[in-house]
């Protein structure tokens, strides 16, 4: 019987635990925790299984329950750890932001910076969904780092000759185009359905489709776009 350390029962009664090993004996005369199960979570151990949920199945199968079944502890166990799905869904994408981040290695020139920016911010979505899935349904990401990452970017843009309001936006346009791009990517997934070649004018002129060579394309564009402004405003 699994029960929630130090909460026995008067009534002892089967438990049934997806991954309990198969026994003759479930239900037990005086309750006890499940040999080499944690007794105490650490918020890590938490936000750990969490994401792999995220990333694995969607934020909608993301629960306490699913989280105990994982971690091999009562619900009430994980909520007391965590606290709310509200602040748990802010933690992951917090923490997930700021592990990218932290990789941005930044050059000098701004169609560089604004190069670096768009592929890593594309392979983060790609890397956990759970970002991606995140941003769609509840709003902007926002993490420890990403003042600095919008500072720098706007910056450099600013750097290049664009008006303060056309640096902003600029970076708005990018971001957009990143998140829009890897929006239609991830949700058609591998499925043959969704390959873009299966329309005919796709595969008459292209041949194979690639979703790389799509977004080199685009972010080409873009750039090319923020050079006309900023030779405009010369």
């Amino acid at each position: 019987m699994l029960v929630e350390p130090g909460s026995p029962t008067a009534t002892p009664r089967p438990a049934a635990v997806p991954d309990l090993e198969a026994a003759p004996d479930l239900v037990e005369a005086t309750p006890r925790r499940r040999r080499g199960r944690p007794n105490v979570l650490s918020r890590e151990q938490v936000i750990d299984a969490a994401t792999a949920i995220a990333n694995e199945d969607g934020l909608d199968r993301l629960s306490f329950r699913a989280l105990g079944v994982r971690l091999g502890v009562a619900p009430m166990t994980v909520h007391r750890t965590i606290g709310g799905l509200d602040d748990l869904h802010g933690e992951l994408v917090r923490r997930t932001v700021d592990e990218f981040t932290a990789t941005f290695v930044w050059p000098d020139e701004w169609h560089a910076v604004v190069r670096t920016f768009a592929t890593t911010f594309r392979d983060l979505m790609r890397t956990h969904p759970l970002v991606l899935e995140s941003h769609s349904r509840r709003g902007a990401l926002v993490s420890t780092e990403s003042d600095a990452v919008v500072a720098k970017v706007v910056g450099a843009l600013r750097s290049a000759g664009l008006p303060d309001a056309e640096a902003m936006y600029a970076f708005f346009v990018v971001y957009d185009f990143v998140v829009g791009h890897t929006s239609v990517q991830i949700g058609r997934g591998d499925a043959e359905a969704g390959r873009p070649e299966r329309h005919a004018l796709v595969g008459e002129l292209l041949g194979e489709h690639s979703y790389d060579a799509r977004f080199a394309l685009g972010l080409d564009v873009l750039i090319a776009g923020i050079e006309s402004r900023v030779a405009r405003g010369a």
